[in-house]
């Protein structure tokens, strides 16, 4: 007998409910029984309901192993306005941190693996747009329209770093910051584009910045002490310039899908633009911490580049997510290298009619396992959408793992286990925080 699977998802702690309970779907779970495939519960019901259903599966897989298939659900909702970043220092203790319904921005802190959050200590004041967030052992990095903040006491108290700039991204350098002591940011500093590291837990940052951009740095990997990847690039701003929320200020746009206000539409229904120009990407790396600097891809009008990461055990295993919404190539596409020098496209998903592909940012867990996250935009509800790679990169599910409704800003993986994202309800315009767990439910071996 065929071995059964089993995705139990409900509202415990480990497993989160998923989908909608319906004809369609129930006939579907128990076609999959009928398969001795997939024994599989997708939809909210009632206890008593689930307890029989896992009595089924359990009878029926009794000549064979029973697997957990894992997926990402939501963990957290309503949490802000608009999130923009998670970080999580282990599996069970997270921040993220964005816009609070607009009363400023605020951070929250996880120590229950996402589940429940509390707002930290810390005062911004109204205007004062966080862009990024990253965090290592006890020090937390955040970036904003005026400039980088820092707490070095696990949150309680945060204060304004020195010597920084317009950073739209952060990240720690190596395995975990060298204890939470080293961060890089990349961005604008001083009129220059590159990256600014800190090497004291964010009190002061030294821009490190070069000629040899010729579009905005965006986001950085910094695998090792001295070898830095920046992913960089530019859209056409009049694009998406029509504002969500007309009432709300014009914002900091990371992404060309984003209105003049800075949130995802709940609906995407214009066709690409085949002769939209001014795109701009391009890869740049330094392998003597910052002393000089190499392009590694460049091109114009197709695409721009988001973020970018790489293998923790390899310097030169990198990938980096791109995207547009116009152009003759519109779409979402992902890049990598196996040698630090030469990246090729791995991963495409075309713009299709009234819908939009994007990919905002990359992590990887291990030389093989790594989640890229975004979102697919469309004329009924969007999904948040996380494709992954088994083959370090090779290859991609893009298939498997959507979240309806959400749109995935942010992305932390603490391991090939688990991971987080942050993630906004585009009909809502509320955020939330959409949790990845692979834990197998041996229920025979």
């Amino acid at each position: 007998m065929a071995a059964i699977t089993i995705a139990i998802h409900t509202q415990t702690p480990e497993h989160v409910v998923f989908g909608e309970l319906g004809p369609n779907r129930f006939a579907a779970v128990f076609l999959s029984f009928a398969s001795n495939s997939v024994c599989r519960i997708l939809a909210p019901m009632p206890p008593a309901m689930i307890a029989g259903i896992v009595t089924v599966c359990v009878a029926l897989a009794l000549a064979g192993p029973i697997n957990a298939i894992p997926t990402w659900n939501l963990v957290a909702e309503n949490l802000l306005t608009t999130d923009l970043g998670i970080a999580f220092t282990d599996p069970q203790v997270g921040y993220t941190a964005g816009d609070a319904n607009g009363a400023g921005p605020a951070i929250l802190k996880s120590t229950d693996g996402g589940h429940t959050w509390n707002v930290l200590n810390a005062t911004f004041g109204a205007d004062l747009l966080l862009l990024a967030a990253t965090a290592a052992k006890d020090t937390i990095i955040v970036t904003s329209i005026f400039g980088e903040l820092y707490s070095n006491d696990d949150g309680k108290s945060f204060h304004f770093s020195l010597g920084g700039g317009l950073s739209q991204s952060a990240r720690y350098i190596g395995v975990n910051g060298d204890g939470g002591h080293r961060f890089g940011i990349a961005g604008t500093y001083r009129g220059q584009q590159g990256v600014a590291i800190s090497n004291n837990g964010g009190k002061t940052f030294t821009p490190f910045t070069s000629d040899e951009f010729f579009t905005y740095s965006r986001y950085a990997a910094y695998p090792t002490d001295n070898i830095w990847y920046v992913a960089a690039g530019e859209f056409p701003s009049s694009n998406a310039s029509e504002a969500v929320r007309p009432d709300l200020p014009a914002r900091y746009r990371r992404s060309e899908f984003m209105a003049a206000d800075g949130r995802f539409p709940a609906k995407w229904n214009r066709v690409a633009d085949p002769n939209v120009a001014g795109y701009k990407a391009q890869l740049v790396k330094t392998s003597d911490g910052g002393t000089t600097w190499k392009t590694l891809f460049a091109q114009n009008d197709t695409f721009y580049f988001n973020g970018i990461d790489c293998n923790p055990s390899n310097p030169d295993h990198c990938c980096a997510v791109g995207e547009s919404a116009d152009g003759p190539d519109a779409g979402a596409r992902i890049y990598c290298t196996w040698d630090g020098e030469t990246f090729n496209q791995t991963f495409n998903a075309p713009y299709t009619q009234s819908k939009g592909y994007s990919l905002i940012d990359i992590r990887f867990a291990n030389e093989t396992f790594a989640w890229a996250v975004g979102g697919v935009l469309n004329v009924f509800a969007p999904n948040a959408w996380f494709v992954v790679t088994t083959d370090g990169g090779r290859t991609w599910d893009a298939e498997t793992h959507t979240l309806p409704g959400y749109y995935a800003l942010g992305l932390d993986v603490v391991n090939e286990k688990v991971a987080y994202a942050a993630v906004d309800n585009l009909i809502t315009q509320s955020s939330g925080v959409a949790k990845y767990l692979n834990i197998n439910l041996a229920v025979k071996e």
